[in-house]
């Protein structure tokens, strides 16, 4: 790590906060979910594809129904779909997406403030927390079951900034759906798209900087991108 770290350097300008988006970001749990939640919707009659997997990819799990015109009864689909992405998480998600810690220790080492902000549910966000031991780098989780409005709505984000009491300019977030990327700029935040898991080919165009994967090329150039947008806005 010291070697990965010697070869950045240091920027002089970088965000007081990342607030990390987390199925797709730091998890990669987006084919799980679309299978499964394919399964689930198909199996009360409706249709579920490409399209509806760009509709639906990065918001509140409360939200699945009624963004699908959806007729069942609201409590019960939301309690059974929870219950659905939690058993993908558990049985298909065993490790961090590769190289997502060297990004996370970078930003820790510098005394960035950092949270997780997941339109997931509670529940399903803190197991994988949990179990990836991500309280080291993360201060807390705002998730799809802390707001009534989820993304794109900017609800979750600015709970995060106001947590960590930051300016909503003063963050960083790490998206990898078109939904969650509105969320971020509606908050009036930087975005930066992560597309190392974008398999069905969502619009990432809205975000400021893309980066393809966690390696070093990358945050080196993430780095120097930040350090050049946070001057010139002074």
């Amino acid at each position: 790590m010291r070697l990965f770290e010697e070869s950045l350097g240091d920027a002089r300008m970088l965000p007081k906060a990342v607030l990390w988006d987390m199925d797709g970001v730091l998890i990669d749990s987006e084919p799980g979910y679309n299978e499964a939640t394919g399964s689930f919707i198909r199996s009360l009659g409706y249709e579920f594809g490409a399209r509806e997997i760009a509709k639906v990819t990065g918001v509140s799990y409360k939200n699945l129904a009624a963004i699908l015109d959806l007729k069942e009864p609201p409590e019960k689909f939301m309690h059974l779909y929870a219950e659905i992405l939690m058993q993908s998480v558990r049985t298909t998600i065993h490790e961090l997406i590769g190289g997502v810690t060297d990004f996370l220790d970078y930003f820790k080492l510098r005394g960035v403030k950092m949270a997780v902000g997941s339109s997931s549910p509670r529940e399903l966000v803190d197991y994988v927390i949990d179990t990836f031991g991500l309280s080291r780098w993360i201060q807390f989780a705002v998730t799809g079951s802390d707001t009534e409005n989820g993304k794109p709505a900017p609800d979750i984000y600015r709970m995060c900034a106001e947590q960590l009491e930051v300016l909503p300019s003063e963050c960083l977030v790490i998206e990898d759906s078109r939904n969650g990327i509105r969320s971020a700029r509606a908050a009036g935040m930087i975005v930066l798209a992560y597309a190392g898991t974008n398999r069905c080919h969502l619009d990432l165009s809205e975000a400021d900087f893309t980066i393809q994967s966690y390696s070093q090329e990358e945050l080196s150039a993430l780095v120097q991108w930040l350090d050049l947008w946070l001057t010139a806005s002074l």
